[in-house]
């Protein structure tokens, strides 16, 4: 099996540009940390240029290429164990791939799924291509939450896209069904969430709790329930489930926050799916848009 991840970067300069220090372009082009500028400093082809080694202060001219190789020892890092399975491949490239992932399956191996995670099937999908990474998932979803989730396929992409969710330029839209019709039919819940004590897996809102922020849109309303679009300003466990039931409408399915629906109108899981997420890429800094249609359950309550 690989223990080795090595992902390459060049950056040439324009005959016309002006010489420009190595480090600069690390760190404001290539948009590497200083960790991994250091880290790339410990190995003989860690930086070079046009095939021979140079340092961080050495300045690159007009017509040069620069060459990164970013190593990553997988030894380390927690084995997961590769496990034949679906995957939906979204968008796939050396840096990220995004899966749409069905409803019932985590997303990393946890006490009692270390074999039936979208982890374990990726780390087969990569396995047949002879290639081995570490399986980060930038921004989870719940085991009953389909849709959109994106790994990055080495350390600095990884660090890079939770970097752009601090700074709000991550965008995450969802679709769910919510029992009965909201009086706004758009609006902001800004309310703090925080744990339940005493419970391990439960939220709530809590004045201690830390700051959340969810936006709604009703789209459509049908007998009892409605479809309602949200986005995510912040990124809470239970965020969406924990606002909408203090809301009171809590969504459809939801065992652990929707007790006392009277009809969840044949849902067997909670009624939320992420439909869009917004990235820039990594790598390039292009701008990405990832979509996944709405999965056959809660489709057949938007007819």
């Amino acid at each position: 099996m690989m223990t080795e991840s090595i992902r390459k970067l060049d950056y040439k300069l324009n005959e016309n540009d002006s010489p420009i220090e190595v480090r600069t372009v690390m760190k404001e082009i290539l948009h590497l940390s200083r960790r991994e500028i250091s880290h790339a400093k410990a190995f003989e082809d860690g930086i070079t240029c046009d095939g021979r080694h140079v340092n961080v202060r050495y300045m690159l001219q007009p017509g040069e290429t620069l060459n990164i190789v970013l190593h990553e020892n997988c030894e380390t890092s927690a084995i997961t164990v590769p496990v034949q399975g679906s995957l939906d491949i979204i968008y796939e490239d050396e840096d990220i791939i995004c899966i749409n992932k069905e409803a019932g399956i985590v997303v990393h191996p946890s006490h009692g799924h270390y074999t039936d995670s979208v982890s374990n099937r990726l780390a087969w999908y990569y396995e047949q291509k002879n290639e081995y990474h570490v399986m980060r998932a930038v921004g989870r979803l719940d085991k009953e939450t389909s849709g959109v989730v994106i790994f990055a396929k080495n350390r600095p992409s990884a660090a890079i896209i939770c970097h752009q969710s601090i700074k709000g330029l991550r965008i995450k839209e969802y679709l769910a069904l919510c029992e009965g019709h909201l009086d706004k039919k758009q609006g902001i819940i800004e309310l703090p969430i925080g744990r339940v004590p005493n419970e391990k897996l439960l939220r709530e809102v809590r004045d201690d709790g830390s700051y959340a922020k969810t936006g709604y849109e009703v789209l459509k309303e049908y007998d009892g329930y409605s479809l309602i679009k949200l986005s995510l300003y912040t990124g809470r466990t239970h965020q969406i489930r924990v606002h909408m039931s203090h809301i009171g409408h809590p969504l459809l399915g939801d065992t652990l926050y929707g007790k006392g629906i009277a009809d969840n109108h044949g849902m067997t899981r909670c009624a939320l799916h992420s439909y869009k997420t917004e990235i820039f890429h990594p790598m390039n800094g292009q701008k990405l848009l990832f979509t996944a249609d709405i999965p056959a359950d809660m489709k057949a309550l938007c007819q």
